[in-house]
């Protein structure tokens, strides 16, 4: 019997404390909307127009042809520009990681009609359960979920069910990280452990830049080669 990842380490997260609500801590889980990712993108066409032609009254939905992002004409009503288009997308509350929180304004005035400099966003990594919540039956076969326990793939990190937070069994899909506004995160006074915590960044850094190094190294080897470990 193999040993995974929620064998070697025994706790997976601990408290972020009283100050949980404010803190943004590194590691700290959230909930908050995330958007499906699309292969097929589709986008929300005008199909009711006033007569200056620029006020939309309905849409219909479409698939993406050659103009797409290439309109001929604005519209001010939703505003939209020629080369703006609104997609179709679908978003799931669910619990995230915080990676990076909101960075320092940098106190630079901004141009009047200008770009906008500062944003209040912050970088999550999102997880998705293992379980379906309808039937409570696992969702992937056992072949997949003991790859994951055993760090096959960088790209996910196995998180055990944590009580009040995450019901089941759950994965980080590390390689969807993606941007937040802060307002838009509800906190949980739950973070991961430090070593926990190592290894996400590890794969973060191994993901963007190749280097496979620290924490994620370590456990990672130790998990797929554990035949060459004395008995």
């Amino acid at each position: 019997m193999p040993l995974f990842l929620d064998n070697l380490i025994e706790n997976f997260y601990e408290p972020v404390g009283a100050d949980f609500r404010r803190s943004y801590a590194r590691g700290q889980i959230f909930w908050t909307h995330i958007g499906y990712s699309r292969e097929d993108l589709q986008l929300w066409r005008p199909t009711g127009l006033d007569p200056s032609q620029t006020t939309v009254n309905s849409f219909r939905m479409e698939p993406a042809g050659k103009d797409a992002f290439k309109r001929a004409m604005p519209l001010y009503i939703p505003p939209l520009e020629t080369n703006e288009e609104l997609i179709v997308a679908k978003a799931k509350r669910r619990p995230v990681i915080l990676l990076s929180p909101v960075p320092a304004h940098p106190g630079i005035q901004e141009l009047r009609g200008g770009g906008r400099i500062y944003r209040r966003l912050c970088v999550v990594v999102p997880i998705y359960s293992l379980v379906d919540r309808h039937t409570e039956e696992i969702k992937y076969r056992q072949p997949f979920l003991d790859k994951v326990r055993l760090m096959t793939y960088p790209e996910f990190l196995y998180l055990p069910q944590a009580p009040g937070v995450l019901r089941h069994p759950s994965y980080a899909r590390v390689s969807e990280l993606q941007a937040v506004y802060q307002p838009h995160l509800e906190p949980e006074n739950l973070q991961l452990s430090n070593d926990i915590r190592s290894i996400l960044q590890g794969q973060v850094i191994y993901l963007i830049s190749g280097v496979y190094s620290g924490a994620f190294q370590i456990y990672r080897e130790q998990l797929l080669h554990q035949e060459d470990l004395p008995e």
